[in-house]
């Protein structure tokens, strides 16, 4: 059975009214509920975390006509995709998704039925993730419709990812493949008709993205503790990581890990889309270059495959370059950032 999509028709939020609407609401998230002391329903959920844990927090919006568009995707996928986003900063700091909220702003004129539609798809997702639904709010507004989530997840106290622990000399590896949400980003924006086979994926990159939390998980289980996600592009993630660590970086590209076609469909602009370009929600880490072997022998086959990319080094720059010891290559335009 096809998804609903968008405005399909049925009573608007301004019908139904928030009681019966926050609910309906509740009811949905009851389904996830299982890690609370106490779920959604009362003006706070309770949540008891386990001992010699540290909590990681994180939260993100997604902005109708900003990050989205209803022509693009169904509700219950936006639904999912936004949950997808927020647990991506977890797999980035290495946690495991323990809960999350999701607050919701709607015109009035909104189909209850689609809101309904959003809040399965997230519960769905966080089902799947093993991250119960603790609430969340909602609230009408006169513009477009917002998402946002907030999550919370545990690690073992002392061993997140975070940025400022890389040093010269580390690799600088990536998971998966880059450049794909990106690519189906600009075929969304061409009006996506008559699709290939690749590029339909390519769209269902940008849709349905992947936090990679059990990737971020193995990170820290094999000794890594610099890392972040790949949500605005490689190479701002690499500028972070770099400037707060204190260093200069490379990055390759004959390593990048990218499809052939996206190179062939895309000629030369192709490492703007992998390099430059964001929500691929990859992970990005590094480690000294003595530990990297082992850990790319001992890496599960059943994950996104870990690729060397590039290298920590001295200074304060981040070189863009053909191939390792070679040229610097035009630096790929970026493209993921707010307020530009």
């Amino acid at each position: 059975m096809a998804e609903r999509r968008f405005d399909e028709g049925g009573p608007s939020l301004a019908d139904i009214g928030e009681s019966s609407l926050l609910r309906a609401l509740a009811e949905i998230a009851r389904t996830t509920s299982g890690a609370l002391v106490l779920g959604s329903g009362d003006d706070a959920a309770v949540w008891s975390p386990e001992p010699e844990r540290d909590l990681a927090v994180s939260q993100d919006a997604l902005v109708e006509g900003v990050d989205f568009r209803r022509s693009w995707i169904s509700p219950r996928r936006l639904g999912a995709r936004a949950l997808a986003i927020a647990l991506s900063d977890l797999a980035a700091m290495g946690a495991a998704p323990a809960w999350c909220t999701a607050t919701l702003c709607a015109p009035a004129s909104t189909c209850f039925e689609d809101v309904l539609e959003i809040q399965r798809g997230l519960s769905a997702a966080a089902i799947a993730a093993g991250c119960a639904l603790a609430g969340g709010d909602v609230s009408s507004i006169e513009g477009p419709l917002v998402i946002d989530v907030t999550v919370g997840g545990t690690l073992v106290a002392g061993e997140a990812l975070r940025r400022d622990t890389g040093r010269p000399g580390d690799l600088v590896l990536v998971t998966g493949l880059l450049g794909r949400a990106a690519a189906g980003l600009r075929l969304l924006l061409d009006g996506g008709g008559d699709l290939s086979e690749q590029e339909q994926a390519w769209i269902d990159a940008q849709l349905s993205p992947v936090a990679r939390i059990a990737e971020g998980l193995q990170l820290v289980a094999a000794g890594v503790r610099c890392g972040g996600d790949i949500s605005d592009g490689l190479l701002v993630e690499v500028e972070r990581i770099a400037d707060l660590s204190g260093c200069a970086a490379e990055i390759w590209l004959d390593r990048l890990p990218v499809e052939p076609s996206l190179v062939t469909d895309f000629g030369a602009s192709w490492p703007d889309l992998a390099v430059g370009a964001g929500e691929d929600f990859e992970l990005v880490a590094t480690a000294p270059e003595a530990a990297v072997a082992a850990l790319l022998q001992a890496w599960p086959v059943d994950l996104a495959p870990l690729t060397v990319v590039g290298r920590l080094t001295q200074g304060a720059t981040v070189a863009v370059l053909h191939h390792e010891d070679g040229g610097p290559a035009p630096r790929p335009r970026t493209s993921s950032r707010h307020f530009t």
